[in-house]
C-alpha cells in the first residue's frame, strides 16, 4: 500500500528531498496556461507546489507536473530541474536544437529562451528558478 501525497514543509535552512518524497507530493491545480501559449492538449493539465520562494520573489523552488500537452515558453528566468517522471521534448525555437527529457536527466535552460516543450507522458520535476523581474501574481 503506498503511502498519501502529502505537503512538503521544508525546513528554513536546509531540505533534504528525495524522488520518493517529490514523487509522493500532493500538487494543487494551477491556473491554466495563456492559451496562445498551447500548441496542443489540455489548457489546464498542469499542477505544483511552491517549495520555496525568496524573500524578494526572484529565486523558487517547487515540483511541476503536467500531462501530455504541447506548450511553448519564452523563459522569464533561468530554470535547472531533475525529471522525476515522464518523457519530454523540448525545443530551442531560435536554434532548432532539440533535447529529449526523462525520468532522472537534469537540465538547464537559459534566460528569456523560447523552448517548446512536448510532454509526451505525464512529467515531473523538481525545479529552481530565479527571476529577474517577478510580479507578485506569479503562482510559480
Amino acid at each position: 500500500m503506498s503511502e498519501p501525497a502529502r505537503t512538503i514543509a521544508p525546513s528554513p535552512a536546509f531540505t533534504n528531498l528525495s524522488d520518493a518524497e517529490a514523487l509522493a507530493a500532493r500538487l494543487d491545480p494551477w491556473p491554466a496556461f495563456a492559451p496562445d501559449c498551447v500548441l496542443g492538449g489540455n489548457l489546464n493539465g498542469h499542477r505544483g507546489q511552491v517549495l520555496f520562494r525568496s524573500p524578494d520573489g526572484h529565486y523558487s523552488i517547487g515540483i511541476w507536473e503536467c500531462d501530455a500537452a504541447k506548450l511553448v515558453n519564452v523563459y522569464p528566468g533561468t530554470e535547472s530541474g531533475h525529471v522525476l517522471k515522464g518523457r519530454a521534448r523540448l525545443r530551442d525555437v531560435a536554434t532548432g536544437e532539440v533535447q529529449h527529457l526523462r525520468a532522472g536527466d537534469n537540465f538547464f535552460l537559459a534566460f528569456g529562451r523560447t523552448v517548446e516543450w512536448e510532454i509526451l507522458e505525464t512529467f515531473r520535476k523538481v525545479y529552481t528558478m530565479y527571476e529577474a523581474e517577478w510580479d507578485g501574481e506569479r503562482f510559480y
